[in-house]
């Protein structure tokens, strides 16, 4: 019988934090998007402060301050408090984190391998993405620093899911079916390509690339435009236009994938979500260019986008079970 490293009542307390943890991730890379998509991401001129204040300036005495000492940086109060709603849900984020981390650090049964990498990849992701938070201010929203903040922040939202998953997806009766032989490469690759695909995505935004081509199947009434790559950090159409070839190949793959998982009995919830949020993303990556990229569906974009990669990593974990399940059966 194999030796579950979660089954204590501790990290059944765990798993339930890190579910909410995740899910207050997903909220924070949701209003990162927001502050991103409303211009609202230099609101503050200053790191952690804005304008030197816990709050975004508010009071007329407070504006007025705020405009003295920050001169070439108008007060814009709304997109502020946008701005610094984000840094208090990061915040918060921050120390849930630390608290999940050092409470599996520290636990009596914590000791193995997997438990410490968890734990520690947390801390050392946590670290990078605080840094990466500073920058992103002190750099004026540089778009190598801003993609880093946001892969980096997708990252940590991967490791808590998928900590939750382990604690809680390793059930044998869930696994007692056969798994189809060489599954697990097949859908690691599907992970590769969504996630590079998701940079990608965030490449286009970091870079207002977005509406860089107004029409759909065309670019401004060319169907494959030059591709200028010796300046994939500067032509807005090459980069729009990269993220569109990167969508072809991603719904292909991801699609197929879906159709075969579908096939497998225990599999096919998962099969059936990945087709589904797929042909969702599709649509949603079309009517953002038809549409001229309305906020809300730019922020349903990225939300179908993160979903997809987590439904990947899901169906990775399982197959990893599975295998892991068959393997202490035939030991035992």
């Amino acid at each position: 019988m194999a030796n579950y490293w979660f089954i204590s009542p501790q990290y059944r307390q765990h798993g339930r934090l890190a579910l909410f943890t995740f899910l207050l991730a997903f909220v924070v890379i949701l209003l990162g998007a927001y502050t991103r998509l409303t211009d609202a991401g230099l609101s503050c001129p200053d790191w952690p402060h804005c304008y030197g204040y816990i709050t975004a300036p508010h009071t007329n005495a407070q504006i007025q301050m705020a405009t003295q000492n920050y001169p070439l940086a108008p007060v814009d109060v709304k997109k502020a408090w946008t701005e610094m709603t984000h840094r208090y849900f990061a915040g918060t984020e921050g120390i849930l984190i630390l608290i999940l981390a050092f409470s599996i650090l520290f636990a009596r049964k914590a000791k193995d391998l997997k438990s410490a990498g968890i734990a520690l990849g947390l801390i050392g992701l946590l670290f990078v993405q605080v840094m990466l938070g500073m920058l992103t201010v002190t750099e004026k929203l540089k778009p190598v620093i801003v993609l880093s903040h946001l892969l980096t922040g997708l990252s940590l939202l991967s490791l808590l899911w998928w900590a939750y998953l382990d604690l809680y997806l390793r059930n044998d009766r869930l696994f007692a079916t056969q798994l189809p032989t060489r599954i697990t490469p097949w859908i690691g690759a599907g992970f590769i390509i969504i996630a590079l695909q998701i940079t990608l995505g965030g490449w286009v935004s970091t870079h207002y690339a977005g509406l860089a081509c107004v029409d759909f199947p065309y670019c401004n009434g060319q169907l494959l435009p030059a591709m200028l790559w010796d300046r994939l950090n500067t032509d807005l159409i090459t980069i729009h236009m990269l993220h569109r070839l990167g969508a072809m190949v991603t719904g292909v793959y991801l699609g197929a994938l879906g159709l075969y998982l579908a096939t497998v009995k225990s599999f096919r919830v998962t099969g059936a979500v990945i087709i589904t949020l797929v042909i969702l993303q599709i649509t949603l990556g079309i009517l953002n260019i038809v549409w001229l990229r309305p906020v809300w569906v730019a922020l349903i974009h990225q939300a179908v986008a993160i979903l997809l990669l987590l439904t990947i990593i899901t169906a990775w974990v399982k197959a990893s079970l599975v295998k892991g399940n068959h393997h202490d059966s035939r030991i035992s």
